[in-house]
């Protein structure tokens, strides 16, 4: 696996090229390698490349560390692995190569000028870029020659014409977090714990509305998760918590149906018997019966809704107007306490919000700190965040406060669950209200369809049959 981190540099560029190229680290020099540059005078070249194109203040180099795991990759592989790179990725560049084997771990540490010899623009080195660019390449090197990633798409390889055709989009900002969405749910045991790990991997989670949204701290906007395509809501990452998949939604075919009055249908009485007469015309629900009568073809585009009604109505045996108007204050009164609940559990949430962010720190930030340990430059940042959640940590039991941490996000993810529910049926309540004297006068005994109606249905009777 190659971690990779790209750095901007300021600092004189002889001492950049000679802390690369270092006899002690290098092997002697033989895990060297100059790319349009005189191996004597690489230093003196870039200046006057700034030179000739009057760009000789800012940032003179831009730092790249490709570093493996112990014991996976043999030196010469990892600088063939960097020659690779350096002419797949920076061939417009004035480019020295060092790899580094006097630790435990092999590393490349690869210095480029910031301008280019060719013409004249300068290297730009953003979140975006490093994603589409330098971790792709990267990653797909070390796959060509038989080495793990960071994280693979979903098992499988890709080709180099692939990666050429997707070179513009191949690990954009969407697809890392999709692979660290699926690790995350994967890993998790509760929505409390899958939070957490997300904020482990440095996101931030707002619950704005039904689907949950995360923020990478490299992106400038956050993602909703989604699965086959389509964004999941948090009951439905639960599901995938626990089952690996999402509960089939079971589609319900639409087929013309005639009219039946409603007071003959079953032993429903009130609202219920006039919404289930309503669906049986419709053909949602009951069997199909002879009659003259057909419904207005555009009401059958509503069915769904005419079955929440349905659905809601049985759920709390509905009747009548003063029923509804009791769901309705009920309803609003368990939002009211689940609101100041919520209140509460986010205050707690922000009074325990930098021992939080301190462990999802210490997480984040643990790859970085341990190469930094062992010796490894360009991490000096990250090890320095990383001692800090250590500090802010000191005498603190973490698997407790993990626990802890993971019980609140959960405790806050159910309240939320649950005020959405609530919130859906006071839309069900707004739409029974519209649709009950609707659904009365269309079951008054009917006029003869419209031509429009009969070539409707005609239609679509030929294909059912």
């Amino acid at each position: 696996m190659a971690v990779t981190k790209i750095l901007s540099k300021k600092m004189r560029l002889n001492k950049l090229i000679n802390y690369v190229i270092n006899p002690d680290k290098t092997d002697d020099y033989v895990l060297t390698y100059f790319y349009n540059c005189p191996r004597d005078g690489a230093a003196r070249q870039m200046k006057e490349t700034k030179k000739r194109y009057s760009k000789t203040d800012g940032i003179q180099a831009f730092h790249i560390i490709q570093a493996f795991n112990p014991g996976e990759i043999t030196p010469e592989l990892a600088h063939e692995i960097a020659n690779s790179f350096i002419k797949e990725h920076l061939s417009d560049f004035e480019v020295v190569l060092g790899t580094h084997v006097d630790r435990g771990h092999i590393h490349n540490h690869i210095i480029l000028n910031s301008v280019s010899f060719m013409d004249g623009h300068k290297y730009h080195s953003t979140a975006r870029s490093y994603y589409r660019e330098i971790r792709a390449i990267s990653d797909w090197l070390c796959r060509e020659h038989g080495l793990s990633v960071i994280m693979e798409t979903h098992g499988k390889a890709m080709s180099y014409a692939e990666y050429k055709l997707r070179k513009a989009g191949v690990y954009t900002m969407r697809e890392m977090f999709d692979l660290d969405l699926e690790e995350c749910i994967g890993t998790a045991y509760d929505l409390g714990s899958f939070y957490a790990l997300m904020e482990a991997k440095g996101y931030e989670i707002a619950h704005t509305s039904k689907y949950p949204t995360f923020k990478p701290k490299e992106a400038s906007h956050g993602f909703r998760a989604k699965h086959n395509g389509k964004s999941v809501t948090e009951d439905e990452i639960l599901e995938l918590i626990m089952n690996g998949m999402l509960l089939e939604v079971e589609e319900v075919a639409v087929r013309p149906r005639e009219y039946v009055p409603y007071k003959a249908y079953g032993k429903q009485h009130g609202f219920r018997a006039l919404v289930v007469s309503w669906m049986y015309v419709l053909g949602i629900i009951g069997q199909r019966k002879q009659t003259s009568y057909k419904v207005d073809y555009t009401e059958l585009k509503r069915f769904e809704r005419y079955k929440r009604d349905e659905e809601f109505l049985q759920k709390y045996g509905i009747d009548t107007e003063g029923q509804l108007d009791q769901k309705e204050a009920a309803i609003n009164s368990e939002i009211e306490r689940l609101t100041k609940s919520r209140i509460i559990l986010n205050s707690k949430k922000k009074r325990k919000r930098r021992l939080y962010d301190a462990l999802a720190a210490l997480e984040y930030y643990s790859d970085a700190a341990k190469l930094y340990t062992e010796g490894e430059t360009g991490f000096e940042d990250d090890y320095k965040a990383y001692a800090e959640a250590e500090k802010v940590l000191s005498g603190i039991d973490r698997d407790a406060l993990a626990h802890e941490k993971a019980e609140l996000y959960d405790g806050i993810a159910e309240v939320n669950k649950q005020l959405r529910q609530l919130r859906s049926e006071l839309k069900i309540i707004s739409d029974v209200r519209e649709d009950i004297p609707h659904m009365d006068e269309c079951l008054q005994e009917p006029a003869e369809p419209s031509k429009e109606q009969e070539d409707y249905y005609r239609y679509n009777e030929e294909e059912i049959n």
